[in-house]
């Protein structure tokens, strides 16, 4: 693992994470922070949203849910201009994807959609992008697991929307690295390696 780690030393370098809730990103966030000895590592401050655990007992809270994350992503976008190397547990897409399942007034996406645009534009694409694709039942799985108030509430179908709101989206996206969320063990040192040579491999062929 060694040589792997002395790979990275020195170089600018941002990897951003995605997937389902419940598919692994904070996990696997923190394991390759430590494993590159990154300089930063950002995570979703899902829990700060007042509105969340509205939308999950389906009130019609969507517009509200997606602009407070959007501008709280945002705001973490641009805390680390110093920073070497980044890894994050999510990647600015995730707006869009959400934002066309939680908000239900057409009026209101569209101008959420036009806000997106604008605070996106600035905003190039990370170096590495992974996908943590996971199946519903897994998911449904761990979010029991682990057991978060705000989560108990939240409906299969929710689940099932943002799960084919991500396959959808990735089909049409060349440039990423598929991470198979079933299989998957980022607590086994020999897959974490090898996601890292996956890793290298991606950067070497761009």
């Amino acid at each position: 693992m060694e040589s792997i780690s002395n790979y990275f030393k020195g170089k600018s370098l941002r990897i951003n994470i995605e997937g389902n809730i419940g598919s692994g990103k904070t996990t696997l966030a923190n394991a390759l922070f430590y494993k590159l000895d990154a300089d930063e590592l950002i995570l979703e401050e899902f829990e700060n949203n007042p509105y969340l655990p509205l939308l999950y007992k389906k009130e019609d809270v969507g517009f509200q849910t997606e602009m407070f994350f959007l501008v709280s992503r945002y705001k973490q976008y641009h805390k680390n201009n110093n920073s070497k190397i980044v890894i994050s547990d999510y990647d600015m897409l995730k707006n869009k994807i959400f934002a066309n399942i939680t908000i239900t007034n057409n009026e209101d996406k569209e101008k959420f959609l036009k806000i997106y645009d604008i605070l996106t534009e600035d905003i190039a694409k990370p170096d590495v992008l992974i996908y943590i694709d996971t199946d519903v039942d897994t998911i449904v799985e761990r979010i029991k697991k682990r057991n978060r108030d705000i989560e108990k509430v939240i409906a299969r179908e929710y689940l099932e929307l943002v799960d084919k709101g991500y396959k959808e989206y990735f089909s049409k996206e060349k440039d990423f690295l598929y991470i198979d969320g079933n299989n998957f063990n980022v607590f086994d040192e020999k897959q974490l390696k090898g996601l890292l040579e996956k890793i290298i491999e991606y950067m070497e062929g761009k």
